[in-house]
C-alpha cells in the first residue's frame, strides 16, 4: 500500500523559521485571503512579537496595487490610535521580492468568532460602538476609510470590547484607480457588509460614510446575534441596499441610531464622531430583547418625594417668619404722630387728660417723645422673643430632616 504524501503548503506559504529582511522571523501561517497572508512572526533581536501581513506573487506584480498599499501603509504608519493596530515596517523582502507590513500582533479571537457564542449584552455593545467609533473617526480625519469593516476584521484581546482592536485596512481595498480595476477580479471587502457606494450606488464614491453603513450591519449583528442578510448576487447586493433593511429585532433604544447609519444615502449617514458621542435614549428594552432591560436612571435628589416635600415646608417656613417680621416692624417700629390732635369726637374730660401731660413737658422732652418709637409692653415682647426661638429651632429640625 502506498503511503500517503503529506498535505504541503502553496509554494508561496512560509514556513516557520523563514526570516525577512533579517529582522523577523516567520512563526506560524494565521490567516490568509485572495490578496495575500499574515504570520505570527518576532524580532529576532528582541523576541517582541509581531504580526506579518504579506502580499500574494500575483500582487506583487500588480503596480498599481502596490502603489496603493504603499501610500496606505506610509498613512497608516502616523495613525496613532489605541483602537487600531500599529503599523511597524513596509519593505520588500529581497529574497522572496515580496513587499509585506510588519505590526502589532493582537493575541485575541475576531469579534465574528466571539459572536458564535452568542450575542453582546447592550452595554457591550455600547462600549464596543464607541470603541471602534473613536478608532474609525481618526482613521477619516486623516483622509483613510477602512472599506472593509466586519466582524472579521475587529480582534477582541481577552474578551474585552473595551480593548478592541481594528485590523486589515486594506492591501488594495478600493476596487477602482481612475476607473480600472486594480485587483483582478477579485471584490474589495466582504459582500455582506459593503455600502450602497461600494455596489455602485450614489456614483460608488467610496468615503468614511461607507464605513459607517458596515459598521451598522456589524452593530446589528454583535446586538442581535445574527447578521442581517445584505448578500447575494450583484443585482441582490443592489436591491437590497436601496431602502434601510428590516431593524424589528433590534433594541428599541438603538434603533433610531441604526436606522440612520444604515440609510442608502451617505449624506443621510451619521459622522463615526456622532457615533463614538452617542448617547442611549430613555426608551426601554424590546420584549424579549436578548439584552434585557436596562435600569432607569436614578432620579436626581431635587426630584425624589421626601426632599421635595422637605423643601416646599422649609419655604413655606421661610414666607412665614418673614411675614410675622413684616407685621412686628409695621406694628411696633412704625413712627406714630404723638402731637397728633385727638379726634373731633372726643370731648370733655377725656380730651384734656389726654394733652394735658404733653404740655406740660420741657421742649427737649417733648422732642425726644416726637422722634422715639414707642417700646411694646414687656409681656409682647417676651411672647415674640419665645416665637422667634421657636420658629428657628423648628426650621432647623425640618432642613436637617
Amino acid at each position: 500500500m502506498n503511503q500517503q504524501e503529506p498535505t504541503r503548503l502553496p509554494h508561496y506559504r512560509l514556513s516557520p523559521g523563514t526570516r525577512l529582511n533579517g529582522i523577523y522571523e516567520i512563526d506560524s501561517m494565521i490567516g490568509a485571503g485572495g490578496m495575500g497572508e499574515i504570520y505570527k512572526s518576532h524580532e529576532i533581536q528582541t523576541g517582541t512579537a509581531v504580526a506579518i501581513k504579506m502580499l500574494l506573487p500575483e500582487m506583487s506584480e500588480n503596480e498599481a496595487a502596490l502603489a496603493l498599499f504603499r501610500r496606505e501603509a506610509s498613512a497608516l504608519h502616523y495613525l496613532m490610535h489605541d483602537a487600531i493596530v500599529r503599523y511597524f515596517v513596509f519593505t520588500v523582502e529581497p529574497t522572496l521580492q515580496r513587499p509585506y507590513l510588519a505590526m502589532e500582533f493582537v493575541d485575541g479571537q475576531s469579534l465574528a468568532d466571539m459572536l458564535s457564542g452568542g450575542p453582546l449584552s447592550f452595554e457591550a455593545l455600547r462600549r464596543l460602538m464607541r470603541r471602534v467609533a473613536s478608532g474609525l473617526n481618526a482613521a477619516h480625519e486623516r483622509g483613510i476609510t477602512h472599506r472593509d469593516v466586519s466582524p472579521d476584521n475587529i480582534i477582541v484581546p481577552r474578551s474585552d470590547v473595551a480593548r478592541a482592536k481594528i485590523i486589515d485596512f486594506g492591501i488594495a481595498r478600493s476596487t477602482q484607480l481612475n476607473d480600472a480595476t486594480i485587483i483582478g477580479s477579485g471584490f474589495a471587502g466582504k459582500h455582506n457588509y459593503v455600502s450602497p457606494e461600494q455596489v455602485g450606488l450614489f456614483g460608488g464614491d467610496v468615503t468614511g460614510k461607507s464605513d459607517v453603513y458596515s459598521f451598522g450591519l456589524v452593530l446589528f449583528h454583535a446586538l442581535t446575534g445574527t447578521k442581517l442578510d445584505m448578500g447575494g448576487t450583484q443585482f441582490q447586493l443592489v436591491e437590497k441596499r436601496r431602502r434601510v433593511p428590516d431593524l424589528g429585532a433590534v433594541d428599541a433604544r438603538i434603533r433610531p441610531l441604526l436606522e440612520r447609519m444604515l440609510q442608502p444615502d451617505p449624506d443621510a449617514r451619521p459622522t463615526m464622531a456622532e457615533i463614538e458621542n452617542w448617547n442611549v435614549g430613555p426608551a426601554r428594552a424590546m420584549p424579549g430583547s436578548p439584552t434585557g432591560s436596562i435600569a432607569a436612571e436614578e432620579p436626581s435628589r431635587a426630584m425624589r418625594p421626601g426632599v421635595r416635600y422637605g423643601l416646599l415646608a422649609t419655604l413655606a417656613l421661610c414666607v412665614i417668619v418673614a411675614s410675622s417680621v413684616a407685621y412686628y416692624e409695621y406694628i411696633w417700629l412704625a413712627p406714630t404722630e404723638v402731637d397728633s390732635p385727638p379726634p373731633a369726637e372726643l370731648k370733655g374730660p377725656s380730651a384734656e387728660k389726654t394733652t394735658a401731660p404733653e404740655q406740660r413737658l420741657p421742649p427737649d422732652t417733648r422732642k425726644e417723645a416726637e422722634t422715639a418709637p414707642p417700646k411694646p409692653p414687656d409681656d409682647l415682647r417676651s411672647g415674640a422673643t419665645q416665637s422667634a426661638s421657636l420658629l428657628r429651632n423648628t426650621t432647623v429640625v425640618i432642613a436637617s430632616s
